[in-house]
């Protein structure tokens, strides 16, 4: 028989990021504010991720609507928005139903990822040598600056600097100037399952931690600032490789989470 799903209590307001004061909320803010239905899309993607949506499970589109006080319009672009992200499946006349995600789909989603990432600090490492009068590293040891203020904080949320660590990668893709790399790297961003991971903490969770991740990406930038490709690439994949295995271990230990099969 089937695990019964736990109760949503999932609100709007409650979504992460969305708090302006945080580093999160202002670069959404400098974006675009988040539409009603991403707000809903990224709240129950959540909960599908740690389980509390269960896979196969039929999502009322009513329920949801009356539960963050919408009509039914902005819950079915919801569903659009999450089926875009491989986490439900809508069937004609039938409605949406959560889709599986596994432990090895998760596993997959990072070490495609992270693969990318290593590519473009390979690719930055390169532009330093043959391109020295660009100024290359501006914007990446801005970025660098910015971790290591936050790094010793103790009042320093992990979801705040796990996201200044992504903005770092991002900074690496931009700065790679390889176009097709960017656009992989923005439908990965767009067409899977990603941002719902992060709407918990997953790592960071000490200023010991936060210390180590700051070692890890400053290896990484040294690497870069040297010229040095290889290193580059191996020294940003092992710290993205660490970040993976602790979300798989988060995870597991999620009553739930990364339940029904293999298939994603």
């Amino acid at each position: 028989m089937p695990r019964k799903a736990k109760p949503i209590t999932a609100s709007l307001s409650k979504v992460t990021g969305s708090d302006p004061g945080t580093p999160a909320g202002r670069l959404r803010r400098i974006r675009r504010p988040l539409t009603t239905a991403e707000q809903i899309a990224d709240a129950v993607g959540a909960m599908i991720v740690d389980g509390t949506l269960v896979p196969h499970e039929r999502i009322g589109e009513e329920k949801l609507a009356d539960l963050y006080h919408v009509s039914r319009g902005p819950v079915r672009d919801a569903f659009r928005v999450l089926e875009k992200r491989r986490l439900v499946e809508i069937i004609p006349r039938r409605g949406a139903f959560v889709r599986p995600v596994t432990r090895d789909s998760i596993a997959d989603l990072f070490n495609v990822r992270n693969t990318l990432a290593g590519m473009a600090a390979a690719h930055v490492a390169r532009r330093v040598t043959e391109s020295p009068e660009a100024n290359v590293m501006l914007k990446l040891d801005r970025r660098l600056e910015q971790l290591r203020g936050m790094a010793a904080k103790k009042t320093c949320q992990p979801l705040d600097y796990s996201f200044q660590m992504t903005r770092i990668v991002y900074t690496i893709i931009v700065t790679s100037r390889n176009q097709l790399l960017q656009d992989i790297w923005a439908e990965l961003n767009d067409h899977t399952f990603w941002s719902a991971i992060w709407k918990k903490p997953q790592d960071a969770f000490t200023v010991a931690e936060r210390q180590e991740r700051l070692a890890q990406v400053e290896a990484t930038v040294m690497a870069i600032r040297n010229g040095d490709p290889d290193a580059a690439e191996r020294n940003t994949r092992i710290w993205l490789n660490l970040i993976r295995d602790r979300v798989l271990s988060n995870l597991e230990v999620i009553p739930g989470a990364l339940a029904g099969g293999e298939q994603a």
